[in-house]
């Protein structure tokens, strides 16, 4: 997303950021991890410090080798290619180090930052003590005015900063890395989509919220998606929305057919090798009350 200039809605910004270039930085990760201090999380568990890392990206599922370790002194800024690159970890009340949680991926909008994504998304009440979220930092982006947002290009650093992330986390911390989701609204909700298309072999399931499709390609395979989209949404149309939809029917093999489940008003798509939801509501480009615990029911079914 450098090289040129775009404004517009922010689907028409996104469509044509995707045109102008991939945010890669021509490099591999080369990522370490920094020393800052770091945040306390849900009043339990103070991280700070720093290790090092390879920035190698765990893909064989199951439970990682960070069980059994204490989270105290967990860094909570990666250096990526020279960048630092921050994040909000929240770990369940009374952490086990001994017991292998999901790990929920949260992206923020355009101009947001990760302790806003976990103030409005809610995502944290919803799951309680049963899994691991991190809601990471974007970048500010030359072509928005300066706004933090995601490079959504699998050869972009904010894709570094993602692989390098998930290995961090799960080489320190007790995940189970069958049970890796992706949630985002906006801008982070384009995050999870392309996430969900190019890294499908590190997470099981995607919840965008107000989001639109990936733009780089054929997705990796198959992976359960829940969508919901404000049908009065003015910033990304839910033209955007029913494209992203679009794209998981097909890698999915669903039939058109559809059933209603909970929440109303979502449908569930039928013959799909991994479940597809879609959750249309009469909103505009807003977190629908809907979300927080439709998303969290969901990533707990699969």
């Amino acid at each position: 997303m450098r090289g040129c200039t775009v404004t517009g809605c922010l689907a028409c910004l996104l469509m044509a950021a995707a045109a102008c270039g991939d945010g890669s930085d021509g490099g591999g990760s080369d990522a370490t991890m920094g020393g800052d201090t770091g945040v306390l999380v849900d009043g339990d568990v103070l991280v700070d410090g720093s290790v090092n890392q390879d920035g190698s990206v765990h893909q064989d599922g199951g439970v990682n080798g960070g069980c059994g370790q204490d989270p105290t002194g967990l860094t909570t800024t990666l250096d990526i290619g020279g960048q630092p690159r921050t994040f909000v970890l929240a770990l369940p009340g009374g952490y086990d180090p001994n017991r292998a949680y999901p790990l929920i991926f949260a992206w923020h909008g355009l101009g947001g930052d990760g302790q806003l994504a976990q103030a409005y998304f809610g995502i944290g009440q919803q799951v309680g003590a049963d899994a691991i979220i991190v809601y990471p930092d974007a970048l500010p982006l030359p072509d928005y005015g300066g706004e933090t947002g995601w490079v959504l290009a699998p050869t972009g650093y904010d894709f570094d900063f993602f692989d390098a992330l998930y290995d961090h986390l799960v080489d320190n911390l007790c995940i189970n890395a069958s049970r890796v989701f992706s949630m985002g609204h906006s801008f982070g909700g384009y995050m999870t989509n392309s996430l969900g298309c190019y890294r499908g072999a590190v997470l099981h399931a995607i919840a965008p919220v107000a989001g639109g499709p990936p733009y780089y390609g054929s997705c990796d395979g198959p992976i359960a998606a829940w969508l919901t989209h404000g049908t009065a949404d003015d910033v990304v149309l839910l033209s955007e929305g029913e494209a992203a939809l679009d794209t998981w029917l097909a890698a999915n093999g669903c039939e058109v057919t559809t059933t209603a489940t909970t929440p109303d008003p979502c449908l569930a798509y039928v013959g799909c090798s991994r479940e597809v939801h879609w959750c249309p509501h009469p909103g505009g480009h807003e977190w629908p009350a809907l979300a927080a615990p439709a998303i969290w029911a969901f990533f707990e079914a699969q």
